[in-house]
């Protein structure tokens, strides 16, 4: 029997050996096939104020997850800027039952999780305490303290940070991008500054809560260890008397890129590199045809250190620690971005570098290895996204207010692994822009401001407010 067992060992070590010295480790490993997604499709009950609950059911753990959404859509605030953030803010600062340190206790007694913000709040906790901790949710919703010792707190902290922020490059970049794309007059341009915090009351930030949060246009998702009866129950209980404001969806004006590309220059004199962004608007719905070509194009070009940005400005010229692209999709005009944080004396080559690279993806065919990779990196992220139970829940909900077919998700990567190279490159050609698009440097104007004058844009000049500057 021994000797059976020792001549079995042999030769399974030289098969093993074998295999060893015939795996060819100079090439990467062919990805595997798309992983088979799937989840129950949620059991939906609409109640009279305009509340939709959606419950799926998932018995795997035992906890429950819920999130509440209030679809209020862009929100405008104009001369209010900070005002709708705040309110959000507050909602975390008791009821009018419970001080917020009382809230915080009944919330870690549970030992839960329940936020609030000014689109809604989520809770998450035991199977056994979840009714507690969705109450606690509905209570932060329908009855806040709104106190103002809470408001001069939130609004003195707020103060501080735009202060801090006023000296911060990337931070200024980040709002004055989409002022200068969006234009301030837009709400997805605004922005708040010193001047609309220091103004805000605390009956503004109650105008804007009287608005919306309202069960109005508003989604409960309930996932987890629960049946949808008695989520259903516990809803009804909590939420169904609830009355408010009715929302409707705001029509925002559509705002068209430059005809010709030009140079938006953000003076930071205190900047000791430049932020660039290169950026059109676009439009782009989760249920176009172009949209999966689109996001494997973004990824290709510039979603990681694999992609073209990545690879030119860091790696072969050493401009940047990292460059990359993201692209929007949604109901609105969302925009195409490609930034880095590039050395000041290259900020002119950076630009040239990030225009060509964009024209590249526009011109030439991507291999066909870079596009198996990118959409093997789909498949593995898209399918680790689906053991969050928040993400499950926010699909449910996406399909609705999307309107969007009930398999969309189930049959995503199914669309994903059917684009070609040839969609690639008519996404890239349809939604990279190149010839107009806007370039925004924010950075030292003194140093840079010479060297991008050479280049064939025209040069405009801005504040850190995005207010037009007249250059001497």
């Amino acid at each position: 029997m021994k000797k059976v067992i020792i001549i079995l060992l042999a030769v399974f070590l030289c098969h093993y050996a074998e295999a060893q010295t015939t795996f060819d480790r100079t090439h990467q490993p062919e990805a595997g096939p798309a992983p088979v997604i799937s989840f129950k499709d949620p059991v939906i009950y609409k109640f009279p104020n305009g509340m939709i609950v959606l419950v799926v059911e998932d018995h795997r753990l035992p906890r429950v997850s819920a999130s509440f959404y209030i679809d209020a859509g862009l929100v405008t605030e104009g001369k209010k800027a900070g005002a709708y953030g705040l309110m959000g803010q507050m909602l975390n600062e008791g009821t009018a039952a419970m001080p917020k340190a009382q809230f915080d206790e009944a919330v870690d007694k549970l030992g839960a999780d329940v936020s609030l913000n000014s689109s809604g709040g989520k809770a998450d906790a035991l199977t056994r305490y979840f009714p507690q901790a969705l109450e606690l949710l509905s209570q932060g919703l329908q009855t806040p303290a709104f106190r103002n010792e809470e408001f001069e707190k939130l609004r003195s902290q707020a103060l501080t940070g735009k202060q801090n922020e006023s000296r911060n490059v990337k931070a200024v970049s980040g709002q004055v991008v989409n002022a200068l794309l969006y234009g301030t007059d837009n709400p997805m341009g605004e922005f708040s500054t010193e001047e609309t915090i220091k103004n805000l009351t605390l009956d503004d930030v109650k105008s804007f809560y009287n608005k919306y949060i309202t069960p109005s246009r508003s989604y409960l998702t309930i996932v987890g260890d629960i049946k949808p009866a008695l989520a259903k129950q516990l809803a009804e209980k909590l939420f169904v008397s609830w009355k408010g404001s009715n929302l409707a969806l705001p029509v925002i004006s559509t705002v068209k890129n430059p005809v010709k590309t030009v140079i938006d220059l953000v003076d930071m004199p205190n900047a000791v590199q430049s932020e660039i962004t290169v950026s059109n608007l676009i439009t782009l719905k989760l249920n176009d045809p172009d949209l999966f070509a689109a996001k494997l194009a973004n990824a290709i070009l510039g979603g990681g250190a694999e992609a073209y940005l990545f690879k030119s400005l860091r790696e072969k010229r050493g401009f940047t620690y990292g460059a990359y692209s993201t692209i929007g999709s949604g109901r609105f005009q969302e925009t195409f971005k490609a930034n880095a944080a590039v050395r000041t004396a290259k900020t002119d080559s950076a630009v040239t570098e990030f225009l060509a690279q964009i024209t590249k993806i526009r011109s030439q065919a991507v291999s066909e290895e870079d596009l198996k990779n990118a959409k093997a990196r789909y498949n593995g992220s898209f399918a680790l996204n689906m053991e969050d139970p928040q993400v499950t829940a926010s699909y449910s909900r996406n399909i609705l207010i999307n309107n969007l077919p009930k398999d969309y998700y189930q049959t995503y990567l199914q669309k994903i692994n059917a684009v070609s190279v040839a969609d690639v490159q008519f996404a890239a050609q349809k939604y990279f822009g190149y010839d107009n698009t806007r370039v925004i440097v924010v950075g030292n104007a003194g140093q840079v401001r010479e060297n991008l004058k050479r280049l064939p844009f025209e040069v405009k000049e801005y504040d850190r407010f995005a207010q037009p500057v007249a250059v001497k």
